[in-house]
């Protein structure tokens, strides 16, 4: 009983050890990241149960009985944030940050000769250049 409860202290401590050195890990690029804007959600879902009943008459025997359900489930948000400007100013920012990521790409690869299997990343970087000073 005694190395019980000195075990659970331990875990309990090292949990709290754990909890204070952590932190929230965050990008680089931190303004160009979305928050999550979510409206109304329908979701179909299926469910299939099994039933282990005991027959008292016949002890020899068991039986499963099987029973399934189909649905659909609606759900709103009841503080939803997400109006139409949200919604453009994260659709601007996700252009934004492919744009950024595709210079990125470019970057690293604009000075190889691409094969026709790298024919997407030849047509999406055949415009960038280095500005001439």
């Amino acid at each position: 009983m005694k190395n019980e409860r000195i075990f659970l202290i331990v875990l309990m401590l090292l949990i709290i050890v754990c909890c204070l050195f952590s932190y929230k890990a965050q990008g680089r690029n931190d303004y160009l990241y979305s928050n999550s804007c979510e409206r109304g959600r329908v979701e179909l879902y299926t469910e299939i149960d099994r039933y282990d009943y005991d027959r008292r008459m016949d002890s020899d025997s068991d039986y499963f009985a099987d029973s399934g359900k189909i649905g659909i489930r609606f759900s709103w948000p009841l503080q939803s944030t997400c109006n139409n400007e949200q919604i453009e100013l994260m659709q601007e920012n996700n252009r934004l940050m492919q744009e950024l990521e595709l210079l990125r790409t470019c970057g690293k690869y604009k000075d190889l000769q691409l094969g026709d299997q790298f024919a997407a990343v030849r047509e999406m970087c055949k415009g960038v250049k280095k500005k001439v000073q």
